[in-house]
């Protein structure tokens, strides 16, 4: 019996010379894995197996791996292809979501996460500023929270007041924690403010947002060092963008 779903194309990995195994994640947020055969060496799929993919899946399906009939392309999101530093912050965003999701969980948000994200990647600095939205969602995903709102030190709430990021204490903290915690991770005010707003806003904003390229640097850097102490995934195309950013300043 076929079954039908639409879903965005995470994952693809040869299977022998003529054959191509290929992950989509579904509207439900589930991640399906698929057999394509021979599409490899035919045109039957076009291009439709191709990362970033939106399409409408046709396939057979009983107990463990499927196997693909047919795609229907909704969305190609052909402009991501176009700028190799997009195309990088979108393999960014669905390696991201696609490592937090367990192989049989359901996660709507995900799918929904993924969609509005790769919608919105048309130009290098909103495709970062999107990718760094995206990773401070996945957080909780992942099973971290950081809290941008208050300092757990001290229970302040008056944004203006914080000056750094606290990973003992998990938080924002003000001038008087870092007797406390000497190692806390100095930031601008601002930053920390627009951290907090950018963990508060709906991602159907994200078309909306703009912020300054220096902001978006020192953010990034701090969610970062939070993915390195906190989560300690490893994501290839993060060092890939480290790798290309580092090359540019050098030029």
């Amino acid at each position: 019996m076929l079954k039908k779903a639409v879903g965005i194309v995470i994952r693809r990995v040869a299977y022998g010379d003529n054959h191509l195994i290929i992950t989509f994640l579904n509207e439900a947020g589930v991640k399906v894995a698929l057999m394509a055969r021979n599409a490899r060496k035919s045109t039957k799929y076009g291009s439709g197996l191709d990362l970033f993919y939106e399409n409408l899946f046709i396939f057979s399906q009983f107990k463990g791996m499927g196997t693909l009939s047919s795609v229907d392309t909704i969305n190609s999101h052909y402009e991501i292809r176009e700028d190799i530093y997009v195309m990088t912050y979108a393999q960014y965003v669905v390696e991201l979501i696609d490592r937090a999701l367990e192989e049989d969980e359901t996660n709507p948000y995900a799918y929904q996460l993924l969609k509005v994200a790769l919608t919105h990647m048309k130009r290098s600095d909103k495709a970062r500023l999107i990718a760094l939205l995206v990773s401070i969602k996945c957080m909780p995903l992942y099973g971290y929270v950081p809290n941008f709102k208050y300092s757990t030190y001290d229970g302040n709430m008056t944004h203006k007041d914080f000056i750094a990021y606290s990973f003992q204490f998990n938080s924002v903290v003000t001038q008087e924690a870092l007797i406390e915690d000497p190692h806390a991770i100095p930031m601008t005010n601002k930053s920390l403010y627009m951290l907090y707003l950018l963990s508060e806003v709906p991602i159907e904003s994200l078309s909306s947002i703009n912020i300054e390229q220096s902001l978006i640097d020192e953010m990034e850097t701090l969610v970062y060092k939070m993915y390195d102490e906190f989560i300690g995934v490893f994501i290839k195309s993060r060092k890939i963008l480290e790798q290309m950013r580092r090359l540019d300043n050098y030029k």
